[in-house]
């Protein structure tokens, strides 16, 4: 781990690369990668497989589905396109909508709705600022503080909910197309192994020397052994089996390694001038991690199969995935629905019958596939050949989507289930300090359900975070273990917040407030808004909902929060096995499409940007930083509320409660002899921040 942190740390990124720099610390710090969270790319295909697994690809309904006449001379406000008969058109998209037609934005200045204006009181307009750094980051214009990129730069945020524009897409697949690399580096080696092997820049030389080492033995006692390989040694005689085998697998790694540098190189991500043949350096390291970002591959800059078999496939064939995705994105937020086929409930319908609750999101992006004719990368590449990079200003797709299930209306009776799993309260050590087992074999699920016919009916279920045992900075400056949990019972959601404003508690490490940026083509220290927010890389992500208890007294009813959010996160690796503060994390995307979702199904007034004010200076490593946070968020109130349950789960382990404040950690060398100090039960010590898993 040491070696990986120094060498990232070596380099000076800018505001979008410390996303890399914060995922491996949480992953490799923690351990949490094995617990098995689905993942946008994966595989179950067994080694030495000659071919990637193949790109989702579900066959398109009929391309005459929904057709429309040609029509010209139209405004551009009314202009649709489809592909009818392998041509395509200008459609009315008035005609469209009057026929029951969904009109897909495909426009480079599209945002979730959840980033509009908001309408106040006498129709006041009540900006959301955010929206323009929403596009200005999907078009590759600007970072993450609404500046421009440096020339050259790119923003790979999918995996952080903010997928390219269709312009981005058009320009990947022009170069891409006019590229040759697919002769150039050779499958069956890359697929030869399950993963590839890496270390920090020390460590591996250190392997690379025992490597060689190994091998020169091995050569050695096969030629005294008279046999011909080094798998005939090993047969003949097993005292040299494991390391025969130890050697082999590193042979085939090096031979893999090897393609994936020329793969890399012929895509232009990884400079050769820069980068030393054979060794997992800087530049290959940057290079992997960016092809991982681009193609939403969850390795985390590791070699393992999911980011293998992405690098084997031709380059088009990963474009068109990439394609596929961001037209679901547009393709759910246009249809104003949520359902994706993760729930796997069924509902009771007026015919008597039960019907499952459907994949709306997979029907809905195939229908838009099809009306534009793009059923293979190639004919998607056909559809940006044709388009100039300024059709993409306000580009729309004219779609008939399939039919809403009867359980959705303009308004829905919604509620929220967030089941915790398997909860361990035992402290995680020993007394000797030895790390105990805790294993979960149900991990914790949220839910979002309608009421319909008398019945609860579950429309997606996700993965989602709750609370452990976590490291936490005390008032003595020094660092504990303390169970964080999540809040159990019965909660509601009243507000939602786009672009959430997290305040850094006073417990905060100072170090977590600055990061190096570039200026005027120089690196400077400046305050980091990453973490607080508003952005992406924020700790509540780019949308949240507060859980507030309902407490019931003498003066009516009043909202306590305690700090709880549900929210979206950059930290996607978090929702494969990890714990939060107490907060449920969801993937942003996710978050987006859920609370997009309810504000288009529930009673919602607009409050829009609610003041905050919080100033705070602060002294580090000679320089005065000063912090300013001039707002919350852009708040939305729902009226009523929206109820949501958390369950207490399943308890394992011997404790039946949690053990209250901090807990010295085994190993460590406190600076005073005397118990802990008080813990901070402050709401903003709920979402983690910076502080280590």
């Amino acid at each position: 781990m040491t070696d990986t942190v120094i060498s990232l740390a070596a380099m000076r990124w800018t505001r979008r690369r410390r996303a890399l720099v914060f995922s491996l610390f949480f992953v490799m710090g923690c351990g949490g990668r094995g617990d098995g969270q689905a993942v946008v790319s994966s595989s179950t295909a067994p080694a030495g497989a000659s071919k990637p697994a193949p790109v989702h690809r579900a066959a398109p309904p009929l391309p005459d589905v929904g057709a429309l006449p040609a029509a010209g001379g139209l405004p551009p406000e009314r202009r649709a396109i489809q592909v009818v008969g392998g041509v395509e058109r200008v459609v009315d998209a008035d005609v469209a909508r009057a026929q029951g037609l969904t009109l897909v934005d495909l426009g480079d200045d599209w945002a979730p709705a959840i980033f509009d204006d908001g309408a106040g009181p006498g129709g006041a307009v009540l900006p959301n600022h955010y929206r323009g750094v929403f596009t200005g980051l999907a078009a590759n214009r600007t970072d993450g503080d609404g500046q421009p990129l440096d020339a050259g730069d790119r923003n790979y945020l999918e995996l952080y909910g903010v997928p390219p524009t269709l312009g981005v897409l058009r320009d990947r697949f022009l170069a891409d197309a006019a590229r040759k690399c697919d002769p150039t580096f050779d499958v069956a080696k890359m697929l030869a192994v399950d993963e590839i092997t890496t270390w920090g820049a020390t460590t591996e030389q250190k392997e690379l020397a025992k490597h060689h080492a190994r091998g020169a033995r091995l050569e050695a006692a096969r030629a005294k052994a008279n046999v011909d390989t080094l798998e005939a040694l090993a047969a003949s005689d097993p005292r040299y089996a494991k390391d025969v085998k130890a050697h082999l697998r590193r042979e085939a790694e090096q031979a893999a390694f090897a393609e994936v540098e020329k793969r890399l190189a012929c895509e232009g991500s990884l400079d050769l001038a820069k980068h030393k043949a054979g060794t997992y350096d800087t530049p290959m390291r940057k290079a992997m991690f960016d092809f991982q970002q681009e193609h939403t591959v969850f390795d985390q800059a590791d070699l393992k199969r999911a980011s293998l078999e992405a690098l084997a496939r031709p380059l088009l064939e990963n474009d068109f995935a990439a394609l596929r995705r961001v037209l679901a994105e547009r393709a759910v937020h246009a249809g104003r629905f949520v359902e994706d086929g993760s729930s796997k409930a069924t509902y009771a319908g007026s015919d008597g019958a039960r019907h499952p609750v459907p994949d709306l999101a997979t029907a809905a992006t195939d229908a838009v596939l099809a009306r534009l004719g793009l059923a293979t990368p190639e004919d998607a590449l056909a559809f940006f050949e044709r388009h100039a990079a300024r059709d993409f200003r306000s580009l729309r797709a004219a779609v008939q989507f399939p039919p809403l299930p009867e359980y959705h209306a303009a308004q829905m009776d919604l509620s929220v289930e967030i089941d915790r799993g398997d909860v361990w309260y035992d402290f995680p050590y020993d007394e000797k300090g030895v790390r105990q087992p805790q294993p979960r074999q149900q991990f914790p699920s949220f839910t979002l359900y309608t009421k319909w016919r008398g019945e609860r009916v579950a429309l997606v279920r996700w993965r989602t975070t709750v609370g452990g045992w976590r490291t936490e900075l005390a008032a003595d400056g020094q660092e504990y273990l303390r169970w964080k949990g999540s809040d159990v019972g019965k909660r509601v959601w009243r507000h939602i917040v786009t672009t959430p404003v997290w305040i850094p508690p006073a417990s905060s490490p100072l170090g977590s407030m600055v990061k190096e940026k570039k200026v005027n083509g120089m690196f400077v220290k400046v305050t980091n808004y990453d973490e607080t927010g508003p952005g992406y890389l924020s700790a509540y992500g780019l949308v949240a909902a507060i859980h507030e208890q309902i407490i019931k007294g003498p003066d009516g009813v009043t909202y306590y929060d305690n700090g709880i959010r549900t929210h979206g996160s950059f930290d996607y690796m978090s929702l494969r096995g990890r714990f939060s503060h107490g907060c449920h994390r969801l993937y942003n995307n996710l978050a987006l499409r859920l609370f997009s979702f309810v504000l288009q199904h529930r009673h919602a007034r607009t409050l829009g940007s609610v003041a905050l004010g919080f100033k705070r200076d602060f002294w580090w490593k000679g320089d005065v930083f000063e912090m300013r946070l001039p707002s919350r968020g852009f708040y939305y109130e729902l009226d009523p509320p929206m109820p949501v349950e958390v369950l207490e789960g399943r308890i394992m382990g011997e404790r039946e409660k949690p053990i209250s404040g901090y807990q010295r950690k085994p190993g460590v060398t406190y600076a005073a002899s005397s118990k802990p100090p008080a813990a901070s039960d402050s709401p903003e010590s709920r979402a983690g921040g910076a502080e280590a898993p």
